[in-house]
């Protein structure tokens, strides 16, 4: 139905998202293999923070498709708009012609 390319964003955004996946899974790799007390509220930080990242990454994707594809959209109503207006003119001539033919006619007696 809609024909779509893929934008420059999204082909920066896949490889700066796996990079973030990548990198995230390596620190909390590092994390755990740290031991401490205080170092488990780091490994959770991290891990929410990580998470938390991935899901903006995802988020950002999603948005932009869906911009992309309101665009699409829009241009095809446009298109709907103006053969409609077509039509409602034809419509409207159609109805003067018929208004001129059927109108009051002069009878004589």
């Amino acid at each position: 139905m809609f024909s779509r390319r893929i934008n420059l964003f999204e082909k920066i955004l896949l490889p700066v998202g796996a990079a973030v996946t990548v990198f995230g899974f390596y620190l909390l790799v590092q994390a755990d293999n740290s031991h401490g007390g205080a170092e488990i509220w780091a490994k959770l930080i991290a891990i929410f923070v990580w998470l938390m990242l991935t899901f903006i990454m995802i988020i950002a994707a999603t948005i932009e498709d869906v911009k992309e594809e309101l665009v699409l959209i829009s241009r095809e109503h446009v298109a709907e708009i103006k053969l409609l207006k077509e039509v409602v003119q034809d419509q409207l001539m159609e109805m003067k012609l018929l208004r001129k033919d059927f109108g009051p006619s002069k009878k004589k007696k």
